[in-house]
């Protein structure tokens, strides 16, 4: 039998504990129930007193955002505290059957999870590149993902609160911003690398490798790993991280429940 508690201040710290045996795997966790409770919320299992996973809802995103990590036996017991309504989840694979059960429309896409260390990597330099700061930049920013039509559009001010408070690097050719790569969470364990998106008339010549090694390279100055996710079969990208050392250490499922958003 399970025992599932609400995480407050007076469980919190048993959750970090376990959190922090293997900061890489529960990364999203680690960083989200430490440093925006306002935004998450989570349910852990425990067995005898030991922690057998969790679910946790994070809802500062586009649309909510879940995870579920756990042993396969605590799946059912957990995911009961999804809620209703639309959202992307993130778990393992193996605990798939569980979520169809619960929610049998459900669309699943393969991620690949990838990895460099310091002494494993190899940088990519041009003078293209450079950090966004302004309000210029975020403004530039804007105009590149307004042609993303497979993601929901922002104000302008997530756009100025990203490149004021995160670090983002974009490639600049004739004074436009054509790709940029980010970091969303920084920890000194590993920064997580995500929003790498290249105009598309601008793809197959190398700015999405120029914006990933810039990201790459101030996330090692400071952290000893950086991590991203990719699908698995976007075979031009995983090229590209290739290239700057990063490679495959485990698969994670990205599962759209109503939203039709896709990695």
């Amino acid at each position: 039998m399970f025992k599932v508690e609400k995480v407050d201040e007076g469980n919190r710290q048993r959750l970090l504990e376990y959190l922090k045996s293997d900061v890489i795997k529960h990364v999203f966790a680690f960083y989200d129930v430490q440093y925006d409770p306002e935004h998450t919320e989570t349910y852990v299992a425990f067995k005898k007193d030991r922690v057998m996973g969790y679910i946790l809802i994070y809802s500062a995103t586009d649309v909510l955002s879940l995870i579920l990590e756990c042993e396969e036996d605590a799946a059912e017991t957990l995911i009961v505290h999804a809620p209703e309504g639309h959202f992307i989840m993130h778990t393992a694979p193996n605990l798939l059957p569980f979520i169809k059960r619960r929610f049998p429309n459900a669309k699943d896409y393969v991620e690949n999870w990838m990895l460099v260390r310091k002494p494993e990597a190899s940088f990519h330099s041009s003078r293209l590149v450079r950090r966004l700061r302004t309000e210029e930049d975020a403004a530039m920013l804007a105009t590149l993902l307004r042609e993303r039509n497979d993601r929901p559009e922002r104000m302008m001010a997530k756009y100025i609160e990203w490149v004021t408070k995160l670090p983002i690097y974009g490639v600049f050719k004739k004074g436009m911003l054509v790709s940029y790569a980010g970091s969303f969470i920084q920890l000194p364990q590993v920064w997580m690398i995500g929003g790498v998106y290249t105009d598309p008339e601008q793809r197959n010549k190398g700015h999405a490798l120029l914006a990933t090694s810039a990201i790459t390279q101030e996330a090692l100055r400071h952290a000893e790993a950086a991590a991203l996710f990719v699908r698995s079969d976007n075979y031009p990208a995983i090229s590209v991280y290739e290239k700057i050392g990063y490679r495959k250490i485990g698969e994670k499922l990205w599962v759209d429940v109503g939203t039709v958003l896709r990695p």
